[in-house]
């Protein structure tokens, strides 16, 4: 496409109770990592199906990938307690992925 990439990282700690995530608890603080970049983008209403194993929005003749991505993402999430959101401004406007992780005391007693 000629267009350079443009990845933005951060991070926070967000209280559970203050977010819109289903399934965080209330009671817990979580560490929320946030990628954003200029890519190839997906519409909003796949979000979903993005994190499914081997599906794909794209043909496979315009993009390399196998559709496991994602989808090994969201395991490793849930094997640790955690979530993963995907934010998609619609095709070719990029994307943001919210990654959510408990957060666990910095000190121990």
């Amino acid at each position: 496409m000629g267009i350079n990439p443009v990845i933005k990282i951060s991070s926070d700690i967000v209280e559970g109770k203050d977010s819109s995530i289903k399934g965080l608890s209330s009671t817990r603080d979580y560490w929320k990592i946030s990628i954003s970049d200029n890519g190839i983008g997906f519409e909003q209403q796949y979000t979903d199906r993005i994190f499914e194993l081997f599906q794909r929005l794209h043909e496979k003749e315009k993009y390399v990938g196998t559709g496991i991505g994602l989808a090994i993402c969201k395991k490793i999430m849930q094997n640790h307690n955690g979530f993963i959101t995907a934010i998609g401004k619609n095709e070719f406007g990029g994307a943001t992925f919210n990654i959510l992780l408990p957060a666990v005391p910095t000190s121990i007693n």
